[in-house]
């Protein structure tokens, strides 16, 4: 009896440090937030007189100004637009050439799997030299919708080293079935694949839509002119030249992160099976 109390006793400790951390980490994720939330609501003079997380009333006047008198809702546009484009094209170049190489046999399949897989570990910021020296050759640079093309390259080594793993999780069986059948290699790719892909679609298309929201650097460089900027370079361009308004500033980064959570919200469910899904198949 002693030892199954013991038993019991070590196994409600381990559960209570365990839901102890989780609820800890989940306070120290989410208590930035929450801060940023505070401000957004408040002025400098409030700011900088008192240290609270409830403001002292909730106006809406930093909203009202980010959305009516900056740039905000034209970058809020532009990254909507350019991002929106960047996973479309993304999506395609990844699922069909993921298609080609975990279905079909052919000279070069492993070496060409194997440089995407390289890829994933170089970091984009060392080729963004590159990147503007070929788009000035191009005389594409500075126009808007061209640094889709930079922003498919940057996501295109995870997303295929993501997608053949979940493609090479279906049954070659499944091939053989619907070939005998009567599909084609069109049909077989859109009718079986993509399908049963459906996790993997929706996990890469979550790390991309991430990654291109919140991206920088690339774009303060390739997108020079102020009516192109995406909305992550807007809000470095909130503050005035002799004074920073932390709560306009607040404001802007609340109406930044809020399309991110709503879109995590919505799919977050598919997330964690696709990213599950892959851990166990790939």
């Amino acid at each position: 009896m002693n030892r199954m109390q013991g038993g019991r006793m070590v196994g409600k400790l381990s559960t209570a440090v365990k839901y102890g951390g989780l609820i800890a980490y989940s306070l120290m994720t989410l208590f930035p937030l929450l801060w940023i939330l505070s401000i957004s609501f408040r002025d400098n003079d409030q700011i900088f007189t008192s240290i609270r997380l409830i403001p002292e009333s909730f106006k809406w006047t930093n909203y009202e100004q980010v959305l009516l008198g900056g740039n905000i809702p034209r970058a809020f546009w532009n990254s909507v637009s350019i991002t929106t484009l960047s996973i479309v094209l993304l999506l395609f170049c990844v699922l069909t050439l993921s298609f080609a190489i975990s279905r079909f046999r052919f000279k070069g399949a492993s070496a060409v799997y194997l440089i995407f897989s390289a890829a994933v570990m170089v970091p984009t910021v060392t080729i963004l030299p590159m990147t503007f020296k070929l788009f000035n050759d191009l005389h594409i640079f500075g126009f808007k919708y061209s640094i889709v093309f930079a922003y498919v390259i940057y996501e295109l080594p995870v997303s295929i080293f993501l997608m053949v793993m979940f493609m090479r999780a279906i049954p070659q069986e499944l091939d053989e079935a619907s070939v005998i059948d009567g599909c084609n290699i069109w049909q077989l790719f859109t009718r079986v694949i993509l399908p049963l892909s459906r996790n993997g679609i929706v996990t890469i298309t979550i790390l991309a839509f991430v990654a291109y929201w919140n991206e920088y650097l690339t774009a303060l460089i390739m997108l020079p002119d102020r009516a192109n900027r995406t909305l992550s370079v807007a809000l470095s361009f909130t503050k005035d030249e002799n004074s920073v308004k932390y709560g306009l500033m607040a404001a802007s980064v609340m109406i930044a992160v809020i399309p991110m959570i709503i879109f995590y919200s919505i799919v977050k469910n598919q997330l964690v099976k696709g990213m599950s899904l892959g851990a166990v198949k790939g």
